[in-house]
């Protein structure tokens, strides 16, 4: 397979993934409804397409980073009239799994093109260096066909399963990373209340075994009150508001028993109600400073 891959969507993941493989060596042909995203993907260096039709053309992998499960619609409803059976479609964004099965099943009936499911675990920073997940399902015979394009785009890709599985999996996942920076975010707002040096607190914890990814990607910018940086954040909390959502829909079709998860809801309702979409994370730090200004008044 030439180095040639075709992205549609150039938001908070779809930007940074074709900015790294640009610099890695990949000719890059880009597709968005907003000219502003379509202008950072022509400054980054990549071609760009004024319809999808012109992306299918460009090259047999297309891949799919898009905001909501109405997107994926219309994006399906014309690759479905343009790919044949040499392109491969990696759906990579977080939905619901029945809206991804509608995808592929809309593929299916239309067109011999490939439509794998390819969900992401990392955000924006670990887009820029390559160092995501991916987790594929769906075609095993089609997946090999991406791994070129992974190997420049993550530290860990692998095929896993029946189509939907990898989204499956991406749902235990966020369910855990959701969780913890809820609890690191209370640790932190703990410590401080205990009269603590919050710099100390980091050492200690973040060279423990208590440690973990998500402690070091955090509690930084917790020290620093910088949640607005693009050079810094990892995952804007508009991430969190929407995929909590599909997790929560999905947690009640198994009928697991998640308190703490529920709990971390009640947290991302007040940062939504606080406007901080467009911060990182971290800023659930900010969010337990204003519940315990509420408590003391």
């Amino acid at each position: 397979m030439s180095k040639r891959v075709g992205i549609i969507g150039a938001g908070l993941m779809g930007l940074p993934m074709s900015i790294n493989w640009l610099a890695r060596g990949w000719e890059v042909m880009g597709y968005d409804v907003s000219p502003s995203r379509t202008a950072l993907l022509a400054e980054a260096g990549a071609h760009v397409a004024q319809k999808i039709e012109e992306v299918a053309q460009f090259s047999d992998l297309i891949v799919l980073s898009l905001p909501s499960s109405a997107a994926l619609d219309d994006v399906v409803a014309n690759l479905a009239s343009c790919t044949n059976a040499h392109h491969v479609i990696a759906e990579t964004s977080t939905f619901a799994v029945e809206d991804k099965e509608r995808a592929a099943a809309r593929i299916a009936a239309n067109t011999d093109a490939k439509f794998l499911d390819c969900p992401i675990i990392g955000g924006a920073v670990q887009a820029k260096t390559g160092m995501l997940t991916i987790l594929g399902s769906g075609d095993e015979e089609a997946w090999p066909k991406t791994e070129p394009l992974w190997a420049d785009t993550a530290r860990q890709y692998r095929y896993v399963g029946s189509f939907g599985t990898a989204s499956r999996l991406k749902f235990v996942v966020n369910h855990f990373v959701c969780t913890t920076t809820v609890l690191i975010a209370e640790t932190m707002r703990f410590a401080e209340r205990a009269g603590l040096d919050l710099a100390l607190v980091n050492e200690i914890i973040g060279k423990s075994p208590a440690s973990s990814g998500i402690w070091l990607a955090r509690v930084p910018l917790m020290l620093s009150g910088i949640y607005d940086d693009p050079a810094t954040k990892a995952a804007e909390l508009a991430i969190p508001f929407k995929d909590t959502r599909i997790i929560a829909d999905f947690i009640d079709q198994h009928g697991a028993p998640t308190p703490l998860f529920q709990a971390a809801l009640d947290i991302y309702r007040v940062a939504q109600e606080q406007d901080r979409a467009d911060q990182d994370a971290a800023a659930l730090f900010e969010v337990f400073g204003s519940l315990t200004a509420q408590r003391n008044q």
